[in-house]
């Protein structure tokens, strides 16, 4: 690890022999070439018996089985997996597999080393076309209509089981139920061998398999190593050993016995929203759902808003098998912020990588892959036509030199002169740029429509929920005249900055910030653009007949009418960009204004609602020491869960932030970190109040 360099990532250095690719490190091959794919499968499928394990899901109810896999190397597990699954699977599951790789492949020896597969190439391909930038940290990628679900942690594996580790930790002790998917259902170590690899295969490997397995978890290694054996076996694991396919070395299976007891205990379905997730020295647990212990994912799911947020997080659900009613105040979806004709997908980035950088980063190149094949298949409105972010400060070039040195070797983002720049974006421009390729423009409202379509999700449209109320064990939702609108086990409040208006959330530091669009006439422009450009605003190529430019950014005015002036900031913006771009005469046709909802430290609020009375009291000893450990886990809301202030960046946050809350709610490892939990947490503005003593 380059230290220096927070983005490096020491990829496999790799050298092909006979059609092979050797790791120069460990002098050794990544699969045999006569027999890898029968050996691999003899090997991970038939030993952990997943075809009739498989089998079995269809007479349960929606669910979750995770496989976690030591070594990604070419991807080979995970193809003939996901093709067992195919074949085995039924279609209210979802395969969660995670894959850790400390020296991942190039996309170039991946998609060379998957011409050994013919009868795999339509699943390699879409791999190919998924597999993730290779920067440091973790990356989900959704494949297969969201079947399937790949984290890939491109790292150390101790670091990336140990924070497997920390988010799934549970305070239930009952381990009752066999599909709790905040476990391995299933292991595939793979990997060099333990003589050549021997950083790899420590006890602490071990201690973590034994801690992030469940009672009847299976697991399957390459190697018959003999002090590996004895470890798993001392931790709890009944083992064999048996002869490899075709007289290769032997290997070892089995699985953890039903008398052990995990580290930690993992959540019975009937209680898969006990997720208890470190917060620093203190602990915070989210919530219980409360679900029927007969079908856990039968009961509804309740959603306050329908915006980026909102519908993305009814289709994250929805696709997990819950029933999922939105809540709308308007008369059809994104009618905030959310429905503004365009959007642009983007990020800023720095070139240290703190919280807020992590963040918007990993939400980043996962919203990338996730709107791609939506558009592909014609799903969604947009273009994915590029991004060139334009670096016309000074701070802004200087930024910019030491990103390119930091960042020279990605594909996801290159750095263009001020020639460069123009050539692509088809105007004049006369500064250099950050150009993302893969990136472009959505419209919001189609994409919130495409989300809500689902035989899972019911809208109410033209209904405004004034108060929740907890109630015999359900969340009883009302109106202004105090009728009761709904009830529901789980609630995600997802409506923007009028989430304050209810009691529960009062105490959030939200912001609403008015921006205005304006649109211009074609006749306007002296060039079209070919690219979306960002500057102080944005400029994109036309939908519909005219364009979208904007937009401006007013604390102080909270109201939503045109402004005349705003339209000429817009403008002004424009000219500054390109003096050469705007007729002398230009002025707009029209706009659209509205009201983004934004927290003072710029991160989403994402997660479960804190009971502040409870927090107050557990968390007292802040007030007089900001630095004191408490071990006691924080108190919430049950089943009540927040997802908003996402400003002006909810096209490219809401994928991976609906993903969150989806594993909150559903007891699964989620898409983040922990510390990324953390910062996303509402609980994190009591936390921080009472360390400055303001509660």
């Amino acid at each position: 690890m380059d230290n220096a360099n927070p983005y490096y990532l020491q990829t496999a250095d790799v050298e092909w022999q006979d059609g092979v690719p050797v790791a120069k490190a460990y002098s050794d091959g990544y699969f045999s070439k006569e027999s890898s794919l029968a050996e691999n499968r003899h090997v991970f499928l038939h030993h952990n018996d997943l075809a009739q394990r498989w089998h079995k899901l269809h007479a349960l109810p929606p669910g979750t089985f995770t496989i976690i896999e030591t070594g990604f190397g070419t991807g080979l597990n995970f193809l003939i997996a996901w093709q067992l699954w195919q074949q085995t699977a039924p279609s209210h599951w979802q395969l969660h597999y995670i894959s850790i790789d400390k020296h991942p492949m190039r996309t170039i020896d991946l998609q060379k080393a998957h011409q050994s597969w013919p009868e795999l190439c339509h699943l390699a391909s879409i791999l190919q076309h998924n597999y993730p930038p290779l920067v440091p940290g973790r990356h989900r990628r959704l494949l297969n209509c969201e079947r399937v679900c790949l984290d890939l942690f491109f790292g150390d594996v101790s670091d990336g089981l140990t924070e497997l580790i920390l988010s799934s930790s549970t305070h239930n002790e009952s381990q009752k139920n066999s599909h709790s998917s905040l476990a391995a259902d299933a292991w595939f170590l793979d990997g060099f061998a333990p003589q050549l690899n021997p950083d790899m295969w420590q006890e602490t490997l071990l201690d973590s398999i034994t801690t992030l397995s469940k009672p009847g978890s299976s697991f399957a290694a390459s190697t018959g190593d003999a002090l590996v054996c004895r470890g798993l076996i001392t931790r709890g694991f009944s083992v064999a050993t048996v002869n490899g396919l075709d007289h290769k070395p032997a290997i070892l299976h089995g699985r953890k016995n039903t008398q052990a007891t995990s580290a930690i205990s993992m959540a019975s379905n009937s209680n898969r929203g006990n997720i208890k997730v470190p917060w620093h020295n203190p602990f915070y647990t989210c919530p219980s759902s409360n679900r029927s212990s007969n079908n856990p994912l039968a009961n509804k799911v309740t959603i306050i808003g329908a915006g980026l947020a909102g519908a993305s997080t009814a289709r994250a659900l929805a696709t997990r098998g819950y029933q999922v009613e939105v809540i709308e105040r308007g008369s059809e979806p994104a009618q905030g912020a959310s429905g503004n004709p365009q959007g642009v997908l983007y990020t800023k980035l720095s070139a240290e990588l703190g919280s807020l950088n992590r963040f918007t980063l990993t939400s980043f190149l996962h919203a990338l892959g996730y709107y791609r094949p939506l558009i592909e298949q014609q799903h969604i409105i947009g273009e994915l036509c590029g991004v060139l972010q334009m670096a016309s400060t000074h701070a802004d070039k200087l930024l910019f030199e030491k990103l390119k040195t930091l960042l020279k070797h990605q594909d996801w983002l290159t750095f263009v002169s001020p020639e460069q720049a123009s050539v692509l974006a088809g105007i004049p421009l006369h500064a250099p740029a950050f150009y993302y390729p893969g990136a472009g423009w959505l419209s919001p409202p189609a994409l919130c429509k495409y989300w809500l379509n689902h035989d899972a999700i019911t809208v109410k449209y033209n209904t405004e929920v004034r108060e929740i109320n907890y109630q015999e064990s359900q969340w009883q939702l009302s109106n202004r005249a105090g009728k009761t609108l709904a009830e529901t086990d789980i609630l995600v409040i997802a409506n923007s900055h009028e989430a304050k208006t209810l009691s529960c959330c009062g105490y959030l530091p939200t912001r609403a910030i008015r921006g205005q669009l304006s649109y211009l006439s074609p006749k306007d422009l002296a060039y079209s653009p070919k690219k979306v450009v960002c500057h102080e605003g944005y400029f994109a190529p036309a939908t519909g007949e005219n364009f979208c430019i904007g937009a401006s950014f007013n604390l102080k005015d909270q109201h939503c009418e045109l402004s005349d002036m705003e339209h000429h900031w817009n403008i002004q913006q424009l000219r500054k960009l390109s003096p050469e771009l705007l007729h002398s005469n230009a002025e707009a046709l029209g706009g659209r204004a509205a009201l983004r909802c934004t927290s003072p430290d710029y991160h989403p609020i994402v997660g479960p609602v804190p009971d502040l009375a409870k927090f107050d009291i557990d968390y007292k000893r802040l007030r007089k020491d900001a630095k004191a450990t408490i071990d006691s886990p924080g108190s919430y809301q049950p089943g009540l869960y927040l997802n908003i202030a996402h400003g002006s960046r909810g096209l490219t946050s809401s994928p991976i932030c609906a993903e969150l809350i989806a594993s909150y709610i559903g007891g699964e490892f989620p898409p983040l970190d922990r510390a990324l939990c953390e910062n996303l947490s509402p609980a994190r503005f009591v936390i921080r109040d009472l360390k400055k003593n303001r509660r």
